[in-house]
């Protein structure tokens, strides 16, 4: 993928995910003037609220990933893009499923239970390899021919 095209891909989903996740914040606002739903059983509110500053971290991630592109003008194989930015988006969802009661981070459990924290697995091994292969591209850096 071409490096300008690459770049902005990434600073835009990052922004992306830091623009929804301070919606997400300013929701959380509203039910937490009722006592009653937070001492509910149904919600778990630090789950939520860690799967809200998970999606500004990763935003950040993907955006000075972006930058790094940039300015190391980096040519990326185009699923290694699209790896950094599925991880960086789903990421964050086993706590948010952890907010609704759903242990996101044990492979046991219903089909519910296995599928969400699959999607953790997986997305953790996305930007793994997305960062390694970041790594290894400006590491080896490119190839200038001298005459």
């Amino acid at each position: 993928m071409e490096t300008l095209v690459a770049a902005k891909l990434l600073v835009i989903s990052g922004c992306l995910a830091i623009f929804s996740s301070s919606i997400m914040g300013a929701l959380m606002a509203v039910p937490m003037q009722n006592p009653k739903l937070l001492a509910s059983k149904t919600l778990n509110f630090k789950q939520i609220g860690a799967a809200h500053i998970d999606w500004i971290m990763l935003g950040l991630m993907s955006a000075a990933t972006g930058v790094l592109v940039t300015l190391f003008e980096l040519t990326l194989w185009e699923p290694v893009v699209w790896a950094m930015v599925f991880g960086a988006w789903a990421n964050p969802l086993p706590y948010l499923w952890r907010g609704f009661g759903v242990n996101a981070f044990v492979f046991a459990g219903g089909l519910l239970q296995r599928v969400t924290t699959a999607m953790g697995i997986l997305s953790a091994a996305a930007i793994i390899y997305a960062w390694s292969s970041i790594f290894y591209a400006i590491y080896t850096g490119p190839v200038e021919v001298f005459s």
